[in-house]
Order: structure tokens, then sequence, then C-alpha cells
């Protein structure tokens, strides 16, 4: 064509040029499963990723490699054209799923690798705690840990790993026990910056126990960002934390209402929660909440919000059903929901970003409530100006067509507000699609089977 200024086989061959001179695009692999093809493939990776550090996740996907040995074996034997470039890593990351793999087979396709450039490292839980303490002793630059199904480890074990310099812990499907080892280790962390923490809530012996006092609970000063999934055993584990610079909390949980919990701190996870922010007296700036049991959450919500701790958010994300009494909260005040309060303090001047996953009003009442909202913002004290981004999943279509004319209409009075805005329809698919996506923490699955 005379008139295309581009010849599409002069892009392919600049395009290759350009990607085989850039060695820093073949440096992080990700495979999953893998075929027999692949071993020749990872081989050409590493082979044109130069003497680049290496970013590797090997993990097995549920049901793909079952039964399957050929498949096992290819697995098996990437890790060990892996382990030949194991000077160069700088990241690890292996998630091979129980049964399916003979390990035998996978500690010699490892052994013998050095890891002096090692700064993130996670690991299933069918490693051996000899072979993985033998590791992290021999990567004096990890920074990041992440392990699955994390009974208390031994003291030997715990007093291999370098709390003092790790700035990001991540703990999937984990268990603590009474006076938990690992939990107290975390007392000697100096620079960690992020928890992540989805909790086994099975029960089981020796489950750990709220703290003799709030001076016994594990400070952890340098902690900015905290997430958190679990139910029965959330409880406890709030109660045995200080964290007193709390920026960022995430949160997904499942309340339970039965007459025997009530108003107990042990099983009310939002008494709990309150405890917490008390007792650390920290400032959040992002809270992100969803809660399972959706029946009463707006109320709770609502309550959790009236904290101090929370009157500074940039940022507030729901991903439960909330309705007319939460965007009334984000408009300046639900005033008649709790005593009158005795400060000035406008809760939420400095929110910036607002997601509501799942909005439902009544469908007899025509109106645009979300709308409404900010323009309440506008009419009060001109927070909207602060706004920057507005999120918000609506259960009916129909809601979703008045909103958006209304927020057409807004923008036309008063001209671009500066806003990003985002509507979309949550059907249970979209809600059910996000809800995965949440779950996806650091290339993996923060649950097994919830």
């Amino acid at each position: 064509n005379p008139f295309t200024p581009l010849d599409i086989s002069h892009v392919c061959r600049d395009w290759r040029s350009i990607a085989f001179s850039a060695p820093e695009l073949w440096s992080s692999i990700y495979v999953a499963d893998g075929q027999p093809s692949t071993v020749h493939l990872l081989r050409l990776w590493l082979q044109n990723s130069g003497s680049r550090p290496l970013d590797l996740v090997f993990r097995d996907t549920p049901g793909v490699t079952s039964g399957d040995i050929s498949r096992s074996n290819t697995i098996v034997e990437m890790l060990k054209v892996a382990a030949a470039h194991s000077k160069r890593w700088r990241s690890f990351k292996v998630r091979l799923r129980r049964g399916r793999l003979w390990m035998k087979d996978v500690m010699e396709a490892l052994s013998g690798i050095e890891t002096p450039l090692l700064e993130t490292l996670a690991l299933g839980p069918q490693f051996s705690a000899v072979w993985i303490r033998a590791l992290i002793t021999g990567s004096p630059q990890l920074q990041e840990l992440q392990m699955w199904s994390t009974m208390d480890r031994s003291k030997d074990f715990l007093l291999a790993v370098p709390f003092h310099r790790l700035t990001t812990i991540t703990l999937t499907m984990v268990a603590f026990q009474r006076d938990s080892l690992f939990l107290n280790s975390l007392r000697r962390c100096e620079v960690l910056e992020t928890l992540t923490i989805s909790l086994n809530d099975g029960s089981y012996w020796g489950a750990l126990q709220p703290p003799s006092s709030s001076d016994a609970a594990v400070s952890i000063p340098s902690l900015r960002h905290f997430n958190l999934i679990g139910t029965s055993h959330i409880c406890d584990l709030l109660q045995n934390l200080h964290l007193p610079s709390l920026i960022s909390f995430s949160l997904h949980t499942r309340y339970y209402d039965t007459q025997t919990n009530a108003g107990h701190l042990r099983n009310d996870v939002y008494m709990a929660l309150e405890d917490l922010f008390t007792r650390s007296q920290c400032h959040l700036r992002s809270f992100k909440i969803r809660d399972e049991k959706e029946g009463g959450f707006e109320g709770r919500l609502l309550s959790i919000l009236h904290h101090p701790a929370l009157r500074d958010l940039g940022e507030l994300r729901v991903g439960s059903i909330v309705g007319e009494r939460a965007l009334e909260w984000l408009g300046g005040g639900d005033r008649t929901s709790t005593p009158p309060s005795t400060h000035t303090h406008t809760p939420f001047q400095d929110l910036k970003h607002i997601h509501l996953e799942a909005f439902a009003v009544d469908p007899k009442i025509l109106s645009a409530p979300v709308v409404a909202m900010i323009g309440l913002r506008i009419r009060g004290t001109g927070l909207v100006a602060k706004l920057r981004c507005l999120t918000v999943g609506f259960l009916s279509e129909t809601q979703l067509i008045y909103e958006t004319r209304a927020w057409n209409g807004l923008v036309a009075d008063r001209g671009g507000l500066g806003v990003d805005k985002v509507f979309y329809f949550a059907s249970n698919a979209e809600r059910a699609r996000r809800l995965r996506s949440e779950f996806l923490y650091r290339d993996f699955s923060l649950i097994q089977g919830w």
C-alpha cells in the first residue's frame, strides 16, 4: 500500500534486532507447568539474558501436572537448567503443589546452588527446613521472603532468617501457635515495610492466644503496609500486634454474628480492628476491606470509619455491598449514627481514591446518589478538588444508566472535575473476576480452596 508509511517486515526485523540486543527483556522468566519443548526455550531465554540478574518463577497449575510424569520431569529439568545460573538469581520463586512432584528430584536439581545476588525468595512447604535454612544463610542480599503453610518453625531455623534486613514478608495459609516463635521473631524486624498474611482457619491444637497484656503485643515500628486474609483466627492475631507506623491496611474476612460471639474482642473482627488501631495510634492513608458476611456490613463499615485512625484516609476501597448510608458518610459524614464529635476535623478531607465494588440502591427510588455524594463534596468544602479517582460497580444496570447520565450533567454544569471516573455493571461474573485478582499477590494466590 503506497499510502502506508511503514513496511511491516521492516518493523519486525528492527524489533527483532532491538529485542535480541536488550538482555533486560529476557531477564524475567515465569514458567507455569511446562512441556518438553519448554526446556529448550528456557535455555534460549537464559542465553539471551546475558549477564543480567534473573527473576524466576516456577509453578504448576492444579489439575494440569497431576499424575502427568512427563510434565513433572519437565519442571525438574527446567529447575536444573535454572540452577546453573543461580549466581545471577535476583528473585527465585517456586510453588509446587503437594504430591505432584518427587521432591527428591527437585532437591537434587537445586543442589550446590550459589545465590550471592538473591533478594526475593518464595518457597512452598515441601522444601525441607534444613535446605531452606542453608539457602537463606547463603543469600546475603535477601530482603523479601514468602512461605506457605508456615507452622511455627524451629528456633534454629528462625535464627537463620535475617529478620533485621527483611523489607517484605508474605505468609500464605499459615497457622500461628500459642507463644508463636515466628510471631515473636518479628520483633527482630528493623526495616520491614510490608507484611501479608493469609490464615489457615481450620481448628488445630495450641492455637494463638491473646497476649497477657497490651505491652506484650509484638511491636513492628517500621511496618507501613499490612494485608490480612482470614476469619476465625484474625482477632487473636490482631491483638498480638502493635503497628505504630501503619499507613495501609487491607482486610478480607467473614464476620460471624452468632450470639456467643457478639461483643467479644476475641470473636468480633471489627472490635479487634479498632483495638489494634487504638493501641497502635496509627494514621491510615489507605483502607481496603471485603467482608463475605454482607448482611449488616454497611453498619459495621460505618462504625470502623468513625475511628480516628482513618480520619486522614487518601484511599478507600470497599469490596462488599454498600448503599446510601455509606455515601452519606462520604459526602460529609453521617452525624446521626454516633454521638456528636468534639473535634472540628472534617472526615476524609484528603480522600483521593474511592472504589466501591458493589453499590446497591432501592430500585423504586430513581435517583443518582453516587453523583449526589460528589455534589455534596463540591458544595461543602470543595473536597472534590482532591478526589482523583472514583470507581463504582453498580449491582443494577438501570442504576448505572442513571448515574452515568447524572455524572455527564454534573460535568456539563461545572466543567471538568479532574476526576478519573469509572462506572461499571457489577455482575456476578465481574465480581468473581475481581475477587480472583484480589487474591493474586506477588505472582501467587493467597488462598487455597477458600
